[in-house]
Parts: structure tokens; C-alpha cells; sequence
């Protein structure tokens, strides 16, 4: 769940890297709500199917930048430009061959997106 307030915490931050930790914590606890709507949806009838619609459409609205960003900054971490967030448009494909590279260790050094999140002078720096 620290990940998913993490990846909303930068909402509209499309530089810099994101380990694999945030982004598939975001993608987990996003699936879980969505199928949990999805699921929902059709169980209840009458207003409260158009409640829970509407609450669908808002929470679409809110997640979309963020899961962006975030699909952003991870092809950062794997040193490939964010442009790369476009193969999700190639029906099929595009997102199947996204979700392959996103189970990749992102660069485990300085590149030209930013420093390796997980680098431990970063860690002992914050500590102090």
C-alpha cells in the first residue's frame, strides 16, 4: 500500500526513476480496486450501479495521471526514454511486451534519468 500513496504522492512527476517496487505495488492495489468494481457493478442494480459507475469514472480520472507518470519514470529506470509509453497503443502486443520489460531490474547505476533508487549511499544520506 506505501507504494500506491507513493506513486500518488508524485502525481504528475514525469522525470526522474521508479523502482520496480513502486510501480508494481501501484499496479497490484490499482488491479485490486478495479477488479473490486468490476466485480461490484453488476451485483447491485438501480441507482447504486449508476453510483457505482460514476465512482469508477472519478476514480479513472484521478489514477490516470499518476499511473502515467509512473509508466514514465519506470522506463526511465530501465534507461529507455518515456516515449517508450507508447508501445501500450500497439494493440496486444504493445502491453504484453511493456509488462516483459517491466519485470527487469532497472539500471543499477546513474543514468541520464537520475540516480539507481536503490543506491545505498542515497539511503545513508537520508538516514543522517
Amino acid at each position: 500500500m506505501g507504494s500506491y500513496i507513493k506513486a500518488l504522492g508524485k502525481y504528475a512527476t514525469f522525470s526522474g526513476r521508479s523502482p520496480r517496487m513502486e510501480f508494481w505495488g501501484f499496479t497490484i492495489v490499482n488491479s485490486i480496486i478495479w477488479g473490486f468494481m468490476i466485480w461490484l457493478w453488476p451485483q447491485i442494480h438501480g441507482v447504486g450501479a449508476n453510483i457505482i459507475f460514476a465512482s469508477a469514472v472519478m476514480y479513472f480520472a484521478v489514477t490516470i495521471t499518476p499511473a502515467a507518470a509512473l509508466i514514465f519514470r519506470r522506463w526511465h529506470d530501465l534507461g529507455r526514454t518515456g516515449a517508450w509509453f507508447f508501445l501500450n497503443l500497439v494493440p496486444g502486443i504493445g502491453y504484453i511486451v511493456t509488462l516483459c520489460f517491466f519485470l527487469y531490474k532497472g539500471d543499477s547505476f546513474t543514468n541520464k534519468y537520475g540516480r539507481d533508487p536503490y543506491d545505498n549511499r542515497l539511503r545513508r544520506k537520508r538516514r543522517r
